[in-house]
C-alpha cells in the first residue's frame, strides 16, 4: 500500500515533535498548579515567619511592669556624727507600677489586629498569586489552542497543495498556484515552530509560580467552555466583601487601635511602694509607704494622638475612594465580558456558517472552473480566521473573568476552565445561558 506525501508528511512531524517531546508526558490541571503555587509560592511562604513575630510582639505587649527593688543607705562616710556606719539609716522597699487607661488592654487589642492584618495582606497577596497562575495557565490553554488550530489549517492546506499538484499535471492549476499553497504550508510550519518555542518558555512560566520546573508538557482545559456568571447586581453586591475593602477595614481598625493606645499612653501611671527602714542610731525600725505619680501638666502624648486622628481620617478617605475605583472596574470588567460574550455569539451563529458556506461555494465552484486558486484561498482564509478570532474571544474572556474573580472575590473561574461547565446557584443573563447550551 501506498503512501501519498501529505499523509507522510503528517506522519514525519508527528514523529519529530515526539522525539523532541521531553520524558515527562503529563498534563498538568488547574487544581494542581493552584494547590502548588499555595504550598510553594516563594512570596507566600514568607507569611509564617510574619505570624510568629505578631505572636511574639503579642507575648511582650500582654506583659505587665516588673517591681522594683530599691536599697537606700543614708548618712554614712560623713565628717561629725555621720562618720563611719553608727548612725546609719538603712531603707529597702519594694514599689510596682500600676499601668493606669487599660494601656495594657489597649496594647493587646492593637497587637491582635496588626496579626489580622497581616492576616488580610497574606490574602491579598494569595488571591495575586493565584490569579497571576491562572492567568500562566489560560496563556498556556490559549497556546495549546493555536497549535491545535496550526495543525488544522496545516492539513487543509496540506490536502489543498497535493490536490492542486494532480491538478497541475492535468494542466488545470498553473504553477504559480502550486508554489502559493507551498509558501502557505511553510509559513504554517514556521507560525507552528514559534508557537511551540513560546509554549516551552510558558511552561518555564507557569512552574515558576511555585519556584520549580515544569515536570508536565501541557495543561487540561478547554477554552470554549464558556461559564455563566451573576448579574450585575449580584457581583456589586458581593464586592463589599472584596479582599482589599477587608483590608482597608482592618488597616482601620489598626489605626483606631494606635489612637486609643495613644490617648491611654497620655495619662500617667502611679507607682506604689512599700519597705522597712532601719536606724542604726536609735536601734529603732520602721515600715516605709511610698506613692508617686508624676503631674501631667499638659498630655505628652498630645501630637501623638493628633497623628492618630489624622491617619484614621485619612484611611476612611482611602477606603471610600478604593471602593469607589472597585466598582468603576467592576462594571468595566463586567461591561467588557457581555461584549466578548456577544462577540463569540455573533461568530458562532453567523460568521462561522456564512464562512463555511462561502468555501463551500468557492470549493463547488474550483472544481467547476468557475473560480481559481485565489478565490479558493481567500474562502479558505476565511474561515481559519474567523475560527482564529474565536479562540482569541474565548481566551480574552476567561481573563476578564479571572479580572471579575480577583476583584470581587467570586470563585468563578478557581477550577478552571474545564469545570466551568459547572455553575452555582445564581442567576444568570438570558446572553449567557444561550452561550453555555
Amino acid at each position: 500500500m501506498t503512501m501519498n506525501s501529505g499523509h507522510a508528511a503528517s506522519v514525519l512531524l508527528a514523529l519529530v515533535l515526539l522525539w523532541a517531546m521531553p520524558a515527562y508526558a503529563t498534563t498538568l490541571t488547574i487544581e494542581e498548579a493552584l494547590k502548588r503555587t499555595l504550598v510553594q509560592s516563594p512570596g507566600l511562604q514568607l507569611y509564617p515567619y510574619q505570624q510568629r513575630i505578631h505572636d511574639a510582639a503579642a507575648i511582650s505587649a500582654g506583659q505587665r511592669p516588673n517591681p522594683e527593688l530599691n536599697l537606700e543607705l543614708a548618712d554614712v562616710l560623713g565628717t561629725g556624727d555621720s562618720t563611719g556606719f553608727k548612725n546609719a539609716e538603712l531603707t529597702l522597699s519594694l514599689s510596682q507600677l500600676i499601668e493606669l487607661g487599660d494601656k495594657r488592654q489597649q496594647r493587646l487589642e492593637l497587637t491582635q489586629w496588626q496579626s489580622k492584618l497581616t492576616e488580610q495582606q497574606y490574602q491579598l497577596d494569595k488571591v495575586d498569586a493565584l490569579a497571576a497562575t491562572m492567568r500562566s495557565f489560560l496563556q498556556l490553554l490559549h497556546q495549546q489552542a493555536l497549535l491545535q488550530w496550526t495543525e488544522q489549517k496545516m492539513a487543509t492546506e496540506q490536502q489543498m497543495l497535493e490536490v492542486a499538484k494532480q491538478r497541475a499535471k492535468a494542466g488545470n492549476v498553473t504553477d504559480a498556484d502550486v508554489t502559493r499553497l507551498e509558501l502557505k504550508v511553510l509559513q504554517s510550519r514556521m507560525e507552528q515552530k514559534s508557537l511551540l518555542a513560546e509554549k516551552r518558555v510558558n511552561l518555564r512560566l507557569l512552574a515558576s509560580h511555585w519556584a520549580s520546573q515544569p515536570d508536565f508538557n501541557a495543561v487540561s482545559g478547554d477554552l470554549s467552555l464558556l461559564p455563566t456568571w451573576p448579574v450585575l447586581a449580584d457581583v456589586l453586591t458581593q464586592l463589599q466583601q472584596a479582599p482589599q475593602l477587608q483590608w482597608w477595614l482592618t488597616q482601620s481598625r489598626v489605626l483606631d487601635s494606635q489612637l486609643q493606645l495613644a490617648k491611654a499612653l497620655g495619662q500617667a501611671d502611679l507607682t506604689l511602694g512599700a519597705g522597712i527602714r532601719r536606724n542604726e542610731q536609735s536601734n529603732d525600725n520602721a515600715f516605709v509607704l511610698q506613692v508617686s505619680m508624676p503631674l501631667t501638666l499638659e498630655n505628652p502624648n498630645r501630637g501623638a494622638v493628633l497623628a492618630g486622628e489624622a491617619l484614621a481620617e485619612q484611611t476612611k478617605l482611602q477606603q471610600q475612594q478604593t471602593m469607589q475605583q472597585l466598582q468603576l472596574q467592576t462594571e468595566r470588567t463586567y461591561l467588557q465580558l457581555t461584549q466578548l460574550s456577544e462577540h463569540i455569539l455573533d461568530y458562532q451563529k453567523a460568521v462561522l456558517p456564512l464562512a463555511q458556506q462561502l468555501l463551500d461555494q468557492m470549493s463547488a465552484g474550483y472544481q467547476q472552473g468557475v473560480f481559481d486558486m485565489t478565490d479558493l484561498l481567500s474562502a479558505q482564509q476565511e474561515i481559519l480566521s474567523a475560527k482564529r478570532n474565536v479562540i482569541d474571544l474565548q481566551y480574552a474572556l476567561h481573563l476578564q473573568l479571572l479580572e471579575l474573580e480577583r476583584l470581587t472575590g467570586l470563585p468563578m473561574v478557581v477550577k478552571g476552565p474545564q469545570a466551568l461547565t459547572q455553575q452555582r446557584n445564581r442567576s444568570t443573563l438570558p446572553l449567557q445561558q444561550e452561550l453555555s447550551q
